[in-house]
């Protein structure tokens, strides 16, 4: 899935990619490789972004404007991947080696909404990792 979602706007520097179950859609750079990587795993990729606190502060996401500060500091240098939630608890085992690494600094969660988990899992990591997160599923 891309940047379609209502309320969601481009930050970073993109290259288009098809997707093999949308067509084409815009990639963050230095999200190509492991976006390239993991749908070669046959993952489902929903939304990706190279550095979700930067998105944050700009306005880019669907948060309202009074939580960018606070949430924009708190992501700042993360990268962001939103996957189908049963896909989550896979590549958290395949990442497990970097999340050791940076103990802390990885945040896989599936939301709650209207007292269900939802169908998506938040999966936030290190933006230094991004590239060393490809390897691991190669």
């Amino acid at each position: 899935m891309s940047l379609r979602d209502v309320g969601w706007s481009q930050q970073h520097p993109t290259k288009t990619l098809i997707d093999p179950d949308d067509g084409p859609v815009e990639v963050d750079v230095e999200m190509v490789p492991l976006i390239e990587a993991l749908w070669a795993a046959r993952h489902t990729t929903i939304m990706s972004c190279q550095d979700i606190g930067e998105s944050i502060l700009t306005g880019g996401t669907v948060l309202p404007e009074h939580l960018w500060d606070r949430n924009g500091a708190f992501y700042l240098g993360m990268a962001w991947l939103k996957v189908p939630a049963d896909q989550g608890p896979r590549l958290m085992q395949i990442w497990e080696p970097l999340a050791r690494q940076r103990r802390g600094e990885w945040l896989a969660q599936v939301p709650i909404e209207d007292g269900r988990l939802c169908g998506y899992a938040s999966i936030h990591f290190p933006r230094e990792q991004i590239t060393r997160a490809a390897d691991l599923l190669a």
